[in-house]
């Protein structure tokens, strides 16, 4: 994962700042920014093979604002990633559980 320690300035360490990340996150989603798992998983696959710290970081930072957009953000975001690393799918795991849920108060 990106480094983060106490003097860490994220511009020094990546290509491009939170806001532009944003911005190419929603230019490159082709579905609902609520849901980006198949970016996502684009990005962690990219992430994963990255030798380069500044590169890693920049797709890191990426992966964060995707997750921060999306209705999966209340589950922990190395959980989520793992979950995609498995090849699972985190949306559809919610979505089971609130269906399990209402279920259960009706």
């Amino acid at each position: 994962m990106p480094r983060e320690p106490d003097d860490y300035n994220q511009e020094q360490h990546c290509f491009f700042t939170p806001e532009e990340a944003g911005r190419l996150i929603m230019e490159a989603l082709d579905t609902s920014p609520d849901e980006p798992e198949p970016f996502v998983r684009l990005l962690l696959i990219l992430f994963d093979n990255a030798q380069e710290p500044r590169l890693q970081d920049s797709i890191h930072l990426l992966i964060e604002v995707a997750y921060g957009g999306s209705l999966v953000q209340s589950r922990d975001l190395n959980e989520y990633l793992e979950a995609i690393r498995l090849g699972r799918n985190p949306m559809e795991e919610i979505r089971a559980g609130l269906c399990k849920c209402q279920k259960s108060e009706t």
